[in-house]
């Protein structure tokens, strides 16, 4: 899809393990778009340095960031931004990008299933807290974001998804 120049930054907010990365793998490959994942960059750290370094994540995944943002490039940010959204925000902002968000609003019951059937047993232990997370993000921020996937809309998450963001840019352009 052609984006004319316009620089457009589409991501998530929800909790770990909501389907972010397969909507963003879909995305990519039907509009052509660069993936900037921070999962990637965190299993780089632990290859590259034996461990799981947080320092060394968060230098190597925002000079990253700040790279393909300095350099315009219109991408999907494979991230929930529910806990760095406003930071995140003013620099899209700031740097003229236009975003659009996809919000995972699921069910206990659902992400239940989902972290047994993917063997999350860390994000289960910390579910209520995930879900709290991602509950005050929408409090605060629900006018940002473009689309609202659900229970009910989960089997068809993929193609709700591209759709919506399909529309968004013939929007944009």
């Amino acid at each position: 899809m052609n984006m004319n120049n316009k620089k457009i930054c589409i991501t998530f907010a929800g909790a770990v393990g909501s389907s972010k990365t397969p909507i963003s793998n879909y995305l990519s490959t039907k509009l052509n778009l660069p993936i900037f994942n921070n999962d990637a960059i965190r299993s780089e750290v632990i290859e590259d340095l034996g461990i799981f370094d947080n320092e060394e994540y968060l230098k190597r995944r925002n000079a990253r960031l700040e790279e393909i943002i300095i350099n315009g490039n219109s991408f999907i940010y494979d991230v929930s931004v529910d806990r760095e959204w406003v930071k995140f925000k003013k620099k899209l902002i700031s740097s003229n990008y236009s975003f659009s968000i996809i919000s995972l609003d699921l069910s206990k019951r659902l992400l239940t299933k989902l972290y047994q059937a993917k063997n999350y047993l860390e994000s289960l232990d910390r579910i209520d807290e995930l879900i709290q997370d991602h509950n005050n993000f929408l409090d605060k921020y629900s006018k940002d974001i473009n689309l609202h996937i659900t229970d009910r809309g989960f089997i068809d998450r993929i193609q709700i998804s591209y759709d919506k963001i399909k529309e968004y840019l013939e929007q944009k352009n």
